[in-house]
């Protein structure tokens, strides 16, 4: 064989291996890629939480609210929109604390350009032990976090905030929670039914349909006491607040309303380190709002209001709804978005669906039963029912 086809064929063979090589590299990629976002973390409210938000139209979401179980149960997208005009949606997860507020901020910030990021001060206020722990609501985050640099770097500050966690779990959680394959795949279709759905209606709302009798709050959840962070837990917290100020992000720090008490030491101690949180954003020079202090302005009644002592339900969220969005609106002066005929068309719809969502917890309430009520694709075709489209 002549030389020249022996190197031809030497080329060939060169770029069919490499070609190999790369669609090998390529289909690894594509199958971690699976089994992260649909094998790994469990079909919950908080992952539905996430694919919602990714969901909602590029530069749609004017005001976006973190934190966890207080901001979702304490604060209604549609109800506010319905009320002032903007439109806001709530990445906000179950048992979430302050070393989520960066993550969760960044993956908003691929898609959305927020005029203000409200940031539930509670959720940095838990017992440094909690947050070194707490490690669930960053891999949910992770999970659907794209692969950049900005992964990177924010799962080498995770694994330094929460013991027992890796950089490399972070930007690959399947490695953490392989074990939970045979129960995700019982509800893969389930999973994948919520990635088809698109934007949903009831813009990442959750509640629970009860109504408990408690007692007064006393002075001590209104005290203006604080209580210092500990080091990391500030490191963490002022890392954010850099992190806004360099990216020129407006903030407003905000308490929710809790039924705090004396009967409740835990709660009053998160509700001190809060107030001490509030002290650090005015250092900063971001907007704080203490609802806490403004219970009775809010018209919260703490026998009908609450499910929970730290918990609206839906007639206490469309009171702090009412009373925060005007806050947003006429005092930090965030206008009515300016939508599309079809995005105007959708937070239309948005309304309908979450008077019929109060309609629904309301009857359950009155008929003695409580019930989780979280945004899912079961949970629209219910309402959908309900409101005869």
């Amino acid at each position: 064989m002549p030389d020249n086809m022996k190197s031809e064929n030497k080329k060939t063979i060169i770029m069919k291996r490499t070609l190999a090589v790369l669609l090998l590299v390529l289909v690894l990629i594509a199958s971690i890629d699976f089994m992260n976002r649909f094998l790994c973390i469990p079909m919950t409210s908080n992952q539905a939480t996430v694919i919602n938000m990714h969901h909602e139209t590029a530069d749609s979401i004017d005001v976006l609210l973190l934190g966890s179980s207080a901001t979702y149960s304490g604060f209604a997208s549609a109800y506010a929109y319905e009320l002032y005009g903007f439109t806001s949606y709530p990445y906000a997860l179950a048992g979430g604390t302050c070393t989520m507020w960066k993550p969760a901020l960044q993956d908003a910030l691929r898609t959305q350009d927020p005029e203000l990021v409200v940031v539930d001060a509670f959720t940095g206020g838990y017992d440094p032990e909690e947050i070194k722990h707490r490690c669930n609501q960053a891999y949910t985050v992770m999970t659907h976090t794209h692969f950049s640099k900005e992964k990177i770097a924010s799962a080498r500050e995770l694994s330094s905030s929460i013991d027992g966690t890796n950089t490399l779990s972070y930007i690959i959680p399947f490695l953490r929670y392989h074990n939970r394959v045979p129960s995700n795949l019982r509800k893969l279709s389930d999973r994948i039914e919520l990635e088809r759905f698109g934007a949903s209606p009831l813009k990442g709302i959750q509640n629970i349909s009860s109504a408990r009798k408690l007692r007064k709050p006393d002075e001590s959840g209104f005290s203006d006491e604080t209580l210092p962070l500990d080091p990391e837990t500030e490191r963490i917290i002022r890392d954010f607040m850099d992190y806004c100020k360099s990216r020129d992000i407006k903030v407003l720090f905000v308490k929710y309303p809790s039924v705090l008490s004396r009967k409740h030491p835990e709660e009053l101690l998160v509700n001190f380190r809060a107030n001490r949180i509030l002290e650090i954003a005015d250092e900063y020079d971001f907007s704080t709002l203490d609802l806490q202090k403004r219970f009775y302005e809010i018209g919260l009644d703490e026998k009908k209001d609450f499910y929970n002592h730290g918990h609206t339900n839906v007639r206490g969220q469309k009171k702090i709804t009412a009373f925060l969005g005007d806050h947003i609106q006429n005092t930090l002066h965030i206008a009515p978005s300016e939508l599309n005929d079809d995005l105007k068309a959708s937070w239309d719809e948005s309304i309908t669906y979450y008077q019929a969502y109060c309609d629904l917890n309301e009857e359950l309430m009155q008929d003695g039963k409580k019930k989780e009520l979280w945004d899912s694709p079961d949970l629209v075709r219910k309402l959908r029912d309900r409101i005869g489209k």
